[in-house]
């Protein structure tokens, strides 16, 4: 399971009419706090070469009732063990009957006042009139990509329907009416179809641009006794952590995939580091063949500079624009990443003492 640390199981006592059902509950820690994350089913009947739940596997098909789910979780979030809930499943039936299925349990939570955070993971081909029931039920919905193009993707998951029409389109069109970037995410599993970072980068800079606000980079790991276990090693978190970073500078930063592609290798891998931002403002020259000056720099260059990103660049503007902008202005707005931005700064024009 990738992200294993991550996971831990919590166990609910569920009193019964006539005894106490003892159920392990699985809890994802993510950014925004501990996730009561669960498939409505394991039971499917596809064939995606990496999953455990595939179509033939031996493990177990787990039904969860749609009351029991509610019950389950409300009794973690009233104890203050998870903050909100994720709901998934395997693909047993069709697409529209699935999503119906879970979002039968956002109502149940709806209904007994349950205001909190609800992410739904919809099914590929899922109808519009259930994407926007999602919208409007939860507070973020997508669909898996899974891989970084057609070809790709059926190469791991080759039942799973058609890549551009049952994902891409609904993505888009979820995007579309969503209202803001976060209430629609999707995910890669990185490594499985033998994919190069420069092809991942490319669909994710495509889906941030139809406002598709959350990517997720999953590390693939081989699961023992499906098909491509011993096709594919495992994918290193390194890669992924740079994917990540990629991703936050093209979403947030606004850097276009050209200047990204500068920290591709020659065979479309981005290249070992932990700073990718650093690695790009140096192949453009930065702080070797010219500095970023202040007091003249669009924001866009500013958030060029390492150790400086939206918020701050923004402050610099500001202060700038006000006739602020010092030594000293820029040494408190910078605060503890003062010494990794100003080797990559001309501060020759800007007011102030030189105590570097």
């Amino acid at each position: 399971m990738a992200w294993y640390w991550k996971w831990r199981h919590e166990v609910v006592e569920l009193k019964l009419v006539d005894k106490v059902e003892r159920i392990e509950a699985p809890v994802y820690k993510s950014v925004g706090g501990p996730i009561f994350k669960i498939a409505i089913t394991t039971a499917c009947r596809m064939d995606c070469l990496y999953c455990p739940f595939r179509a033939g596997s031996s493990c177990a098909r787990i039904f969860w009732q749609p009351e029991k789910l509610v019950r389950v979780f409300m009794t973690l979030y009233r104890h203050g063990v998870v903050k909100g809930i994720f709901l998934t499943s395997g693909y047993y039936s069709d697409s529209d009957r699935i999503v119906e299925q879970m979002l039968e349990v956002v109502e149940k939570l709806r209904k007994i006042g349950y205001k909190g955070y609800v992410h739904v993971r919809l099914m590929p081909g899922t109808s519009k009139h259930l994407i926007r029931e999602a919208l409007r039920l939860c507070d973020r919905v997508g669909i898996n990509v899974e891989a970084p193009s057609k070809h790709h993707f059926s190469e791991i998951a080759p039942s799973k329907g058609d890549w551009r029409h049952d994902i891409i389109d609904r993505l888009v069109y979820a995007a579309s009416i969503a209202g803001k970037p976060d209430k629609v995410d999707t995910q890669f599993v990185v490594g499985a179809s033998g994919e190069s970072d420069r092809e991942i980068l490319e669909t994710s800079y495509w889906l941030i641009g139809r406002g598709i606000g959350r990517l997720h980079y999953s590390p693939y790991t081989p699961i023992p006794g499906t098909p491509l276990a011993r096709k594919r090693p495992p994918t290193q978190y390194d890669r992924v952590y740079r994917l990540y970073q990629a991703w936050s500078l093209m979403r947030y930063y606004g850097y276009s995939l050209d200047r990204i592609k500068l920290a591709l290798r020659e065979d479309g891998m981005l290249v070992k580091t932990r700073d990718l931002k650093r690695v790009i403002a140096e192949r453009l020259g930065i702080g070797r063949e010219y500095r970023v000056d202040p007091l003249e720099a669009k924001l866009e260059e500013l958030l060029l500079v390492p150790g400086i990103g939206p918020q701050t660049a923004h402050r610099i503007v500001e202060m700038r624009e006000k006739g602020r902008l010092t030594l000293d202005v820029l040494r408190r707005i910078l605060g503890g990443r003062w010494r990794k931005a100003v080797r990559y700064l001309d501060l020759t024009r800007l007011p102030g003492k030189r105590l570097l």
